[in-house]
């Protein structure tokens, strides 16, 4: 991720979702004398198609897991 000092790489937490904001110690724009945070936000993109193959994990990953998407649970 680009910021003012420079590209940096940024570790998202599992389980994140659009919208959290991960703060960047120190990688924001200096305030008085010493470099500020910087705010990220997330933004999930979900390809609009898949493989076969790509396809057919998701269905494996839908029928592995107990996670509920509608109740986000």
């Amino acid at each position: 991720m680009p910021t003012p000092g420079g590209p940096v790489t940024v570790h998202v937490p599992p389980g994140s979702s659009t919208g959290r904001r991960l703060r960047l110690r120190g990688q924001g724009m200096p305030r008085r004398g010493q470099p500020g945070d910087l705010y990220a936000r997330v933004k999930v993109v979900v390809p609009r198609t898949l493989s076969k193959k790509e396809k057919e994990l998701f269905e494996q990953l839908r029928d592995e897991s107990s996670f509920d998407a509608r109740r986000g649970s």
